[in-house]
């Protein structure tokens, strides 16, 4: 299927030149030129319009086609994206394939089931968008996902039969130089670097929530409001309902400064959550009201570039007080000859807590956050990672990314966790700081605009003093085909 419709929607980068006719004379040529263009009307006579090139956003509903009214002619991809329907009325219809075998040796860092044999993952999504006059809009996303041959844990992440990723409705309202937009249903968020709100591409299933969501932009700034539910995640079809156990409220504001390679960001997100049970290693499960606070700062001046984010935790966890932190910041250096290299340092540092008996639970607890690696191996509650990175671009078409990593435990009085927040290694089981050591390598190369060939694979080296378990092999490749 794949194989069928790339070709027709390449077309929209370079349009298709007809069969080669059986040769002619020039005098042959011209006569028949000129006696086509007497049969056919003025308007047939004219050039297509040029096609636009994809250009495809991490969050579909962010993709604004309002553009292609008068480009949509141009091929089969543009009139999926632009089907008029009176006025300024249309509607727009995309989808996304994605075909990933992994193999898995040493889960969870060697605790748990495990999956030793490969496994293969699919993930198949097709989605609609109304737009009413530019006022109104209708969005629905559904989803079907499914893992074939994974005998360790079959979880939400990994597979969702049928199911609606999102379905939420719009409605714009302009004021002034200012637009306010108001979101209501289920949506994907991805604020700043997605440290707070991530949508989850690297897992097999997306995340999204079930929100009320007030968004406004006037010139550089921008910011909103949000309050809702999580959701909670089953295996079935049609089964996924709001977590009523998981509440949050939050506002978040941000400025954009300068433009191109002289340009900086500064944002700021506050979010109240409320879940009903969350559980550490140095405490049981217990209520979980916890206020988070996030500062970050990106900016870019010629060949260099930052990005920092802090991020506050209180409130109370059962009896206890909550005094927990994170701390992420990437600089990097970037070249524009050649193979295009970048090298970059990322420090990471989620707190831990110091004394259970101090009542006080000091354990950063992420909400909704983005993996650390592209498998999630670990995740930053108590974690402290120091990480040099380095991106190559040896074609346009082809991009290389290779990290290598110390991992600690912040604070030797708690446990290592996993992304989800299940403890992985107890703070008991040893007095070592020093978990172990991890290396990346990735790669994605675009077949065409709608086709992209990847892989990733991970090694990471245990800490004896954190054995027995194992080292953590993880490797996987991937074909993904949207439109």
């Amino acid at each position: 299927m794949i194989d069928l419709l790339a070709p027709l929607l390449a077309a929209s980068v370079v349009q298709p030149t007809p069969a080669t006719p059986p040769p002619v004379t020039a005098e042959v040529a011209q006569q028949q030129e000129k006696a086509t263009s007497a049969e056919l009307p003025a308007s047939q006579t004219s050039e297509r319009p040029k096609a636009p090139k994809p250009a495809f956003r991490p969050i579909n509903h962010d993709e604004d086609y309002s553009t292609f009214r008068d480009t949509r002619d141009a091929n089969l991809w543009t009139r999926l994206k632009y089907l008029p329907i009176v006025g300024k009325t249309y509607a727009t219809l995309g989808g996304e394939l994605r075909l990933r075998p992994e193999l898995r040796l040493g889960e969870r860092w060697g605790r748990g089931p495990q999956d030793d044999d490969g496994n293969f993952q699919q993930r198949t999504r097709i989605w609609g968008d109304l737009q009413v006059e530019g006022l109104f809009r209708a969005f629905v996303d559904l989803e079907h996902a499914t893992s074939t041959g994974l005998d360790s844990v079959v979880a939400p992440i990994e597979e969702g039969r049928l199911d609606f990723n999102q379905a939420f409705i719009e409605a714009h309202v302009p004021v002034g130089q200012a637009r306010i937009t108001a979101r209501l249903g289920r949506q994907e968020i991805g604020i700043g670097n997605q440290t707070v709100f991530d949508m989850r591409e690297g897992a097999n299933t997306r995340r999204s929530l079930d929100l009320l969501r007030v968004m406004a932009s006037q010139g550089p700034w921008d910011g909103g409001f949000l309050t809702g539910h999580a959701v909670l995640e089953k295996l079935g079809s049609f089964d996924d309902k709001s977590n009523k156990n998981y509440d949050l409220t939050g506002v978040h504001a941000g400025r954009t400064f300068g433009t191109g390679l002289r340009s900086a960001r500064a944002e700021a997100l506050f979010v109240s959550s409320d879940r009903a049970s969350l559980a550490f290693d140095s405490e049981p499960a217990a209520r979980d009201q916890r206020r988070t606070l996030s500062l970050r700062y990106a900016g870019k001046r010629d060949a260099w570039s930052i990005d920092v984010e802090g991020i506050r935790q209180w409130g109370s966890f059962g009896d206890l007080d909550i005094n927990a932190y994170y701390i992420t910041g990437t600089a990097a250096y970037s070249w524009q000859s050649g193979w295009k290299p970048k090298l970059a340092l990322r420090i990471d540092m989620g707190s831990g807590d110091k004394n259970p008996n101090d009542g006080k639970i000091g354990t950063y607890a992420p909400l909704f956050p983005k993996p650390l690696t592209y498998n999630g191996d670990l995740g930053p509650h108590n974690l402290t990672i120091v990480q040099p990175m380095l991106s190559l671009q040896p074609t346009p078409k082809l991009k290389l990314d290779f990290s290598a990593a110390g991992l600690w435990r912040t604070s030797i009085h708690d446990g290592v966790y996993s992304l989800g927040g299940q403890v992985l290694r107890r703070a008991d089981e040893t007095d070592s700081r020093f978990f172990g050591k991890r290396v990346t390598a990735a790669g994605q190369y675009a077949l065409n605009p709608f086709m992209t060939l990847g892989f990733y694979t991970i090694y990471g080296d245990v800490s004896e003093k954190f054995k027995p378990g194992r080292d953590l092999v993880y490797a996987a490749s991937y074909l993904t085909f949207r439109f």
